[in-house]
């Protein structure tokens, strides 16, 4: 769409974009790496100064929403009459605040105590915990704070810089995106205090963990005092050079699960249970014939790959879930689940996930999933003949702990695929979608 295509916009219609632009820049600053175009920068100006400098009109539009100057973002190099400046556009309108960077030799911004803490709606704060001056700002009741991300401790006397943030009381809070150091370090009454209500907590690693730390963080995830919906473990690499010990220091509590990037070292430093295990960005799927997944119900491959072929499939280590999806992987991904859940490997069956009776295969937006049929026909039918022809259509709770048979197989975003196969599956799988 051109420039003279947004000038016929109403005007209702132009505020409606802005605010969309607005909410999709707040949501991803809650991501470990934003994204380059919700940046919004143009000569050194962040959104909505931007827009503000397409035309007089959009400029008019800008100045009458105070809503839009909301989002406020603070380096070393912000000029802070700059910001006051924004800050008093805002009008009463809760805030977002984001400090990114390291302060080098600075002292927190001082005029974030104009926020009053009670308009803070989200606050994301990167990298700038090196000087502890000041930071008696963060300590307080925010009543509207929602969202809140505090990462890249780099120092080791954490517990002194992180008492003010031990301070602050945001009984709203329902994201909370901290790294290993903080999860480690914030006060154990501060996460009994704050989450009874929030829904995503994301840690996450990027460095090794020892064993010491990890035993930390175990007592950090005991300290939530309820089971939280989505708990996201990201990048965190546990040093494994004491066999046994992890899975008595971190136990899972949550409803969702997911793995992001590392899962070898996780999946074996983590025990527990819970209702959906996502393993998501992974690389190393091969790794999964050496590890046991923690009970859950379902389990959802998301963007993984495997950089390596299976050399054998172990007897034992099974994992008793009834549904695994798979989402925009590559087709090595695919081959090693199929042989997992049965597909003839070495000349033998062996499935490691006898409960499983509901596959669903996804290709989502411009994904293109390249699925190896033969061998899915052959793990359906090595499924069926496990089961036995007589029990391939009994209810699942008849068949206790033997391999069932699959009754859902649900296909999106796949090949063609021919008649003939289409007739061969409708005639194994009793609710079999290719769509």
């Amino acid at each position: 769409m051109t420039q003279r295509s947004f000038q016929s916009l109403p005007t209702e219609t132009m505020c409606s974009i802005f605010k969309i632009i607005l909410e999709s820049m707040v949501e991803d600053d809650m991501t470990a790496t934003p994204k380059n175009e919700h940046r919004m920068l143009a000569r050194g100006l962040p959104f909505p100064h931007t827009v503000a400098l397409v035309c007089k009109r959009w400029r008019n539009i800008v100045f009458s929403m105070p809503e839009l100057w909301t989002r406020i973002s603070w380096a070393p190099s912000t000029n802070d009459q700059w910001v006051s400046s924004q800050l008093q556009k805002t009008g009463s309108h809760p805030v977002h605040f984001v400090i990114k960077d390291k302060f080098l030799g600075r002292i927190f911004p001082p005029y974030f105590t104009l926020l009053y803490l009670q308009r803070l709606k989200s606050l994301i704060i990167t990298g700038v915990f090196d000087e502890y001056r000041n930071l008696d700002a963060l300590a307080g009741y925010a009543p509207q704070l929602d969202c809140l991300r505090l990462t890249d401790v780099r120092r080791h006397h954490y517990t002194i810089g992180l008492e003010p943030c031990s301070k602050l009381v945001c009984p709203a809070l329902r994201t909370l995106h901290i790294d290993k150091n903080i999860a480690c370090h914030l006060n154990l009454q501060w996460f009994k205090n704050n989450m009874q209500h929030v829904e995503v907590l994301t840690i996450y690693g990027g460095s090794p963990i020892n064993r010491m730390a990890s035993m930390t963080l175990g007592q950090t995830l005991q300290a939530i005092p309820r089971q939280i919906p989505c708990l996201i473990l990201d990048d965190l690499q546990f040093v494994i050079a004491y066999p046994g010990t992890y899975a008595d220091a971190i136990t899972i509590w949550a409803e969702k699960v997911i793995l992001r990037r590392c899962i070898e070292d996780a999946l074996t430093a983590f025990s527990g249970e819970c209702q959906t295990i996502v393993l998501q960005e992974c690389d190393s799927i091969h790794g999964l014939r050496r590890l046991s997944l923690p009970r859950s119900n379902s389990l959802e491959l998301d963007r993984c790959a495997a950089t390596r072929g299976l050399r054998w499939i172990p007897k034992t280590r099974p994992w008793h879930g009834d549904t695994v999806t798979i989402v925009n992987s590559h087709s090595s991904c695919i081959k090693i689940i199929f042989y997992f859940l049965g597909a003839p490997f070495a000349r033998r069956n062996c499935s490691l996930w006898p409960r499983v009776t509901t596959l669903n295969l996804i290709a989502r937006d411009d994904f293109v999933m390249e699925l190896p049929l033969m061998i899915l026909k052959a793990m359906v039918s090595s499924r069926r003949e496990a089961a036995g022809q007589e029990n391939s259509w009994k209810d699942v709770c008849e068949l206790d702990d033997a391999v069932r048979p699959l009754r859902m197989l649900h296909v999106y975003g796949a090949q063609p695929l021919p008649r003939e196969e289409e007739v061969w599956f409708k005639s194994q799988v009793r609710d079999f979608v290719w769509d």
